[in-house]
């Protein structure tokens, strides 16, 4: 696997300006949305079985990693939480890239190989942090 600089594509999508401003739009709104003490809705599968979805925790992870409290974050959903902290990274480089009209970082393909070892990476990820929920749940 390569990573390379690439110069956007002129009249081409860039996936910087996107999924940066969607970041960006999405960390705004929910910011507002939890500061604002509108209540956020319950997980439904953890409602209807009691057992946690793979993103349950998410809003009270946010909670706190809104009031500095990263570690109390990390136990209540430590992926999501890794993806959160991950995000204003991403829209910081999304914006300098975008402002600065800068080359932007590509993967050049993957060799089938690799592209497995991605997905059982991602999978694995998400079934650890699963796991670790359910864990949590069985401990109180």
């Amino acid at each position: 696997m390569k990573i390379r600089w690439r110069p956007a594509i002129p009249g081409g999508h860039d996936s910087e300006l996107v999924w940066g401003s969607i970041l960006l739009l999405a960390a705004l709104l929910a910011t507002a949305w939890l500061l604002s003490g509108i209540a956020t809705p319950r997980c439904l599968l953890h409602a209807a079985t009691g057992i946690p979805c793979p993103t349950c925790g998410m809003t009270r992870a946010t909670w706190h990693l809104l009031h500095g409290e990263i570690g109390a974050a990390f136990l209540l959903n430590p992926l999501m939480t890794a993806a959160l902290l991950g995000a204003p990274l991403y829209v910081g480089y999304a914006a300098v890239v975008v402002v600065g009209r800068l080359p932007r970082l590509r993967l050049e393909a993957l060799t089938k190989t690799e592209a497995k070892l991605v997905r059982f990476v991602a999978i694995g990820l998400l079934a650890a942090n699963w796991i670790y929920l359910l864990l949590m749940r069985l401990k109180s």
